[in-house]
């Protein structure tokens, strides 16, 4: 399964660590990542077919250069860390050089079950300019009805240009789409480039996902 992503910090890539991952489940997954650089390699390290909450992540290096750890084997320079860690959430760890270095993840404190959240989406398609006025249409795409919620645009600062309430939307356990259509006024002579819109629930229960809730222009 695809229990895990990876995006790699330049100058490395994809090619400069070798990655196993031989134990994934939805609650523990254990990495063997050989870095094949002679430079520590940063890498963002985000979760998939995992189940959400606080999970611990132990990290060490190989004590044995010429075999790969099993589960149990000493580790050098371990350490552990809290994190909370679900589908589409991301986690930073560095692999030192030339090494084996173990990740083993497991979850300590469920969190909110996917099928219990609601999702509120937009992408580019859903955003029309008009004059000087952006209309902004937002999906509930979740398992349960999403809160009332509002359309966000910014600047390249993070500067909040203008905001737009949405009401409350239901589930689309029908198969039909839900959806909410708002307007936002953009500043006079305002050119989109570098600007965002966004929709942010106002809800205290997790959406699905975040990475449908921003679109950059």
């Amino acid at each position: 399964g695809n229990a895990v992503g990876w995006r790699f910090a330049a100058p490395a890539n994809e090619k400069s660590v070798a990655i196993l991952v031989p134990e994934a489940t939805p609650d523990h997954v254990r990495i063997l990542a050989y870095n094949l650089t002679d430079k520590p390699v940063t890498a963002s390290m985000t979760g998939w077919e995992v189940d959400p909450g606080t999970w611990t992540l132990t990290q060490g290096t190989s004590a044995d250069a010429e075999h790969l750890p099993a589960p149990g084997d000493a580790l050098q320079q371990s350490t552990t860390r809290s994190l909370l860690f679900e589908r589409s959430r991301s986690t930073e760890v560095t692999f030192a050089p030339r090494t084996t270095t173990v990740l083993e993840l497991k979850l300590s404190k469920p969190g909110v079950p996917y099928w219990s959240r609601p999702d509120l989406g937009i992408g580019p398609d859903d955003i029309r300019r008009s004059g000087d006025r952006l209309s902004v249409t937002v999906h509930s795409l979740g398992a349960v009805d999403a809160a009332a919620s509002r359309v966000v645009l910014r600047d390249q600062a993070g500067k909040v240009l203008a905001t737009a309430r949405v009401p409350a939307l239901k589930a689309p356990l029908d198969l039909y789409p839900k959806t909410a259509t708002v307007s936002l006024r953009l500043p006079q002579h305002s050119e989109l480039h570098g600007l965002s819109v966004s929709v942010e629930g106002a809800g205290s229960v997790p959406e699905i996902t975040e990475n449908n809730n921003r679109v950059t222009f």
